[in-house]
């Protein structure tokens, strides 16, 4: 009997540390990666199109929304995020806006700062045939 209380409280314990790693590894100076981040996106070799708008919804169970617009559309791709310190990673496919852009994947890579940024790049996933560099400011 004893040994089944043990073994119970041993997988208690177990689940209870993995259910807490992601809350742990998801803040920077005791903000938290997860929310609402809103700001810019740009397309390399593109300059005229200037600065378009980009925004991603960080959910606590891993999952991400993209919400862009370009060329006049909204496009919407859910997804994946993962951290790794102050790196984050999302992987996202559009659901929702230019037929020619239904299903393309695109991966974003940037760094967490201090100011409680988010700066780095995307990219269209296998190809690379687009990319560009994208700025986020959380708002919620």
């Amino acid at each position: 009997m004893s040994a089944i209380v043990l073994l119970i409280f041993s997988a208690s314990i177990i689940v209870f540390q993995i259910s807490c790693q992601k809350s742990a590894i998801a803040q920077v100076n005791n903000a938290t990666i997860q929310g609402l981040w809103i700001g810019t996106y740009t397309v390399a070799g593109h300059a005229e199109l200037g600065q378009q708008y980009f925004s991603l919804v960080i959910k606590p169970d891993g999952t991400v929304i993209a919400d862009t617009k370009g060329e006049n559309t909204q496009h919407l791709a859910p997804g994946t995020w993962s951290l790794s310190g102050t790196q984050l990673t999302c992987t996202y496919t559009c659901v929702y806006g230019l037929p020619a852009n239904i299903g393309i994947t695109e991966i974003a890579d940037a760094t967490w700062d201090k100011t409680g940024k988010l700066t780095g790049t995307w990219r269209d996933n296998p190809n690379t045939q687009g990319t560009g560099e994208i700025t986020l400011t959380k708002v919620n």
